[in-house]
């Protein structure tokens, strides 16, 4: 399929082409830029407020469109505003012929681009349906976070299956636009036939960032605890443990860290799922074109001047998204602004709210908070033996509480011990032979390891003491859960794992799908000391 990497403009029909030639008129259009995006009359009637001056014609059937912070009518740029914040004029572009002459329609847009619109969609159902021949075995489910993006991508799925009773899963952050709620709410009841499923982490966002701190563009522990567990916790019981494929409105435009991802990807964090994005290679504009000519409903914030409609309070915002946040929502504004506030101050920042405007917080690499790191791990050997070690944990943790932790490691039984307690620890992989033992008194903060073998001992002492750390951090987040194939780990009141399920893989010991096996380790462990 062709690459558009270019935009033209139909003087005639007043649209964007996206290729040279109007199909509607036949006319060969201007070249204009690289994407576009529809204004429309909410987003007018901000901007002229805050530029303090008048914007000829109220939206993109008046054909304003914008790119980055630029203004375009009728294929000619009007405004360049600036996109740090408050919006304001850098440069004006007016001409004689720049003003509207059109009144677009979506048939009009439709029929200027009607063979490039239906190659994009015939491809996309292609795809989908190429893939769920190839994994005849898994679900196909759609992943919808109220985005425009993921919104086409329901409407192919369902066309391509011909079908509107495909399973939806919105993961709630729990920091969503109030309009995405409302989108999300209205799309499950008017799509009548839609199973659709919500989930949330155990946590809510403002619980966790008290517990380890804000998300940072390094450290962004969020998009793990808040979408990928809770959707796991859902999918662990789809279909049967034969896994899902997850249709997901996924761009490679949209960062740089996507502009290498393929369309078929083996999700490291939800063990059941395959991700697929029928859409990763479209355009802006040409996601915008198909909403607009298919007729479908999206988020209302993108009306407002929103480029994306992602979690409020993320760290890769732009400071404009900032800005149209605090003017929309002042609310949920003044109450994340005053909680980094208390953040800045609790950290010995003099300044903190230059801190927040200056986007410290969201450069931090990771913890920042004076004291010991709880990740930390403290180790004393054994005169006993070289084999022996032993671990002075940061509290005093129950019997219970420490052998949850060794299961994955095989079969865990108890021993006798003329102190305390005692179990070994047997490999499943290896005919039940011993692996390590591990003993500790209640009520003390001392445990006891013992290494029972040679082979591979490196690697199992480093299970041993990121399971340690992992004890030592926990604060039940659920983010583990995910990667859990079995779903045998539970983190309701405390945290516990399924004998019955578990069949010791490993996943949870190691740093592959998680870094450092656990989010909390991943952003304790840089606490300075």
């Amino acid at each position: 399929m062709d690459s558009f990497n270019s935009l033209w403009w139909c003087k005639r029909c007043g649209v964007p082409l996206l290729r040279k030639k109007c199909e509607n008129c036949g006319y060969e259009g201007i070249k204009i830029c690289s994407d576009l995006k529809p204004m429309f009359n909410e987003e007018c009637k901000f901007l002229e407020n805050e530029i303090d001056k008048k914007i000829p014609g109220k939206s993109w059937q008046d054909g304003l469109w914008m790119r980055h912070k630029t203004i375009w009518i009728n294929g000619k740029r009007l405004l360049r505003l600036s996109a740090n914040g408050q919006p304001k004029i850098i440069k004006e572009y007016f001409s004689r012929d720049g003003f509207p002459k059109h009144r677009l329609t979506p048939e009009n847009l439709y029929e200027a681009n009607k063979s490039t619109l239906d190659e994009l969609e015939k491809e996309a159902l292609s795809f989908i349906k190429k893939i769920i021949k190839s994994y005849p075995k898994r679900k196909p489910v759609v992943s919808f976070s109220g985005g425009k993006d993921s919104t086409v991508v329901s409407y192919l799925v369902r066309k391509a299956l011909e079908t509107d009773k495909i399973l939806h899963i919105f993961a709630d952050t729990t920091m969503e636009y109030p309009d995405t709620y409302d989108y999300v709410e209205n799309f499950s009841k008017n799509g009548n036939e839609i199973p659709f499923h919500k989930s949330s982490a155990p946590n809510t966002f403002f619980d966790m960032c008290k517990l380890i701190e804000p998300p940072s563009r390094i450290k962004a522990w969020c998009c793990t605890v808040f979408k990928a567990a809770p959707i796991a916790n859902i999918l662990n019981y789809v279909n049967g443990g034969d896994g899902v494929i997850s249709f997901e409105g996924i761009r490679r435009r949209e960062s740089v860290r996507r502009k290498n991802i393929g369309r078929v990807y083996d999700n490291k964090k939800i063990a059941h799922q395959i991700s697929v994005f029928p859409i990763l290679d479209w355009k802006e504009i040409e996601v915008w074109l198909y909403i607009l000519t298919r007729h479908l409903r999206f988020n209302d914030s993108y009306r407002k001047g929103f480029y994306r409609v992602g979690c409020m309070y993320c760290p890769n915002n732009a400071p404009y998204t900032d800005y149209l946040i605090k003017a929309y929502f002042p609310k949920a504004f003044k109450k994340w602004f005053n909680f980094l506030k208390e953040y800045s101050q609790m950290i010995g920042k003099s300044d903190p709210e230059d801190y927040i405007l200056s986007e410290g917080w969201k450069k931090r690499v990771g913890k920042s908070i004076p004291g010991e790191s709880p990740a930390k791990i403290n180790k004393r050997p054994c005169t006993d033996g070289e084999n022996i070690t032993n671990y002075i944990l940061n509290k005093s943790f129950s019997e219970g509480e420490i052998v949850e932790r060794f299961k994955p490691f095989g079969i865990i039984e108890k021993t006798t011990s003329p102190i305390g307690y005692s179990y070994i620890a047997r490999d499943l992989n290896n005919g039940g032979g011993p692996l390590f033992m591990f003993q500790g008194t209640e009520g003390f903060n001392r445990l006891r390891v013992i290494i029972l073998v040679e082979q591979k001992k490196k690697k199992l002492i480093e299970d041993i003491e990121r399971t340690i750390k992992r004890l030592q951090s926990c604060i039940l987040c659920g983010g583990c859960k995910g990667i859990c194939p079995q779903n045998a780990i539970s983190v309701d009141s405390h945290f516990f794992i399924k004998e019955t399920l578990c069949t010791h893989c490993s996943r949870c010991l190691s740093s592959k799908y998680l870094p450092f096996g656990c989010v909390t380790v991943s952003m304790k462990r840089q606490w300075r000391t």
